[in-house]
């Protein structure tokens, strides 16, 4: 009976996730620049946004709604998604590749991806660090998510944009290490809430998932508010929010002990 109320749960998180979609999904046009992921100066699909849409969709998808449920795989995860994102946002800030050269950034993913599978299997090693991950990664995601609101960012100075990042990354920390399993499944809902809409945002083409990169002043992204990045930016709160629901469900009874020791 409770395996029928799941399937039921999740295919109503589902279908209203395609509603949500078809928001988003229409064509629009965005501004590109050197240093884009997703598209060609046509406003084709590449190769380098396809793999990234579909990778971030299946990430952030699991993050959204399965959390706390795996916690392995969610430590895991965290690690490889703050170094994958610290790595490619190295890359990017280094040399960002031009719209036309598809090979170097097929190659940046690569590189990202690589060692962000050892930054997560070195996390499973340390639990509480993962913990904070997952702590950090939500507040960064609702920083953005709060910033997204206006064109070139809610706050204008870099100096303070950083400084409202690093606040709530600060404070999603604290609560994933003291609060522990409320504050897990809300930072892991909101990050994997942000993923999935950025992955989704490689087909949909709204101009989304140009947030973090033009906040953290990535050269080459540009970053404008529009109808359809509205639509994102609520199908991404309301995403979260069922994750969120999802999770306490599927976590009604907690484990004995939330991180081994």
């Amino acid at each position: 009976m409770r395996g029928a109320a799941a399937r039921r749960m999740w295919c109503a998180a589902l279908g209203a996730l395609l509603c949500m979609l078809g928001a988003a999904a229409n064509d629009t046009k965005v501004t590109t620049s050197d240093g884009g992921l997703a598209l060609a100066n046509n406003g084709a699909l590449v190769a380098s946004g396809i793999v990234a849409g579909v990778v971030l969709i299946v990430v952030g998808f699991f993050f959204n709604y399965f959390g706390y449920r795996l916690l392995k795989l969610l430590i895991f995860l965290a690690g490889f998604s703050a170094v994958f994102g610290l790595v490619l946002y190295a890359e990017y800030k280094i040399r960002a590749p031009l719209d036309t050269e598809h090979a170097r950034q097929l190659w940046y993913l690569g590189i990202a991806a690589a060692l962000g599978a050892l930054g997560g299997a070195c996390v499973l090693f340390a639990y509480k660090v993962g913990v904070a991950l997952v702590g950090a990664l939500g507040g960064f995601a609702l920083a953005t998510w709060i910033l997204a609101m206006q064109t070139n960012g809610v706050i204008h100075s870099d100096v303070g944009r950083a400084l409202f990042i690093a606040a709530l990354v600060v404070a999603g920390i604290v609560a994933a290490l003291f609060i522990q399993r409320p504050a897990v499944i809300v930072a892991s809902a909101v990050w994997g809430s942000y993923v999935l809409f950025v992955g989704i945002d490689c087909f949909a083409r709204t101009g989304f998932q140009y947030t973090a990169l033009a906040f953290l002043s990535t050269p080459g992204a540009v970053y404008e508010t529009t109808p359809k990045v509205y639509a994102m930016i609520a199908c991404m709160a309301l995403s979260a929010l069922l994750g969120i629901f999802a999770q306490f469900r599927l976590t009604r009874k907690p484990k004995a002990s939330f991180i081994p020791l």
